[in-house]
């Protein structure tokens, strides 16, 4: 049975996703304060550019430097890592930020991946968003969750099809 306020509530990682998504949305509206960081008035959802760039670099150096097997999830506590295009299994070999860009409601980094087992590098974009904890979302992923499109019970496999 659910219970709203109750100790339980029945539902997957996508219903967690969803809700994540929507208290997002909703609070897309609120303004915080500057904090003194010299970045101007930011909304309360967003971490500083400092620090979503620190969140993006943990996310990627845990799977860069994450042991053999490849473990299903680079989440910490204090970041949480949404990259469902990746292939399971696949190692990032090096990674490098490229640059930033202004977005609504997200902080955006270009970044330049090289994968094992592919020649050429790739151009990802991921957006970073939230705090305690960060969420670092390829941007594919951040879109599919905000138009409702991603599938969160079904496991990325080798077949799903890559963005370059």
């Amino acid at each position: 049975m659910n219970r709203i306020g109750g100790s339980r509530h029945a539902g997957g990682p996508q219903c967690r996703l969803r809700i994540l998504a929507c208290g997002l949305l909703l609070t897309a509206g609120v303004t915080g304060c500057d904090g003194g960081n010299g970045e101007g008035t930011t909304p309360g959802y967003l971490p500083g550019w400092a620090e979503a760039r620190q969140a993006l670099e943990a996310a990627l150096a845990a799977w860069r430097d994450a042991p053999s097997p490849l473990p299903a999830s680079f989440d910490s506590p204090a970041v949480k890592f949404v990259d469902k295009q990746r292939r399971p299994g696949q190692r990032l070999v090096s990674f490098e930020v490229l640059g930033r860009s202004e977005v609504e409601n997200a902080r955006q980094f270009t970044v330049r991946l090289r994968l094992e087992d592919e020649s050429a590098p790739r151009l990802v974009r991921y957006n970073i968003l939230g705090r305690n904890p960060v969420w670092v979302f390829r941007l594919e992923d951040y879109e599919a969750i905000a138009h409702w499109d991603m599938d969160m019970t079904r496991p990325a496999s080798a077949a799903d099809p890559v963005t370059h």
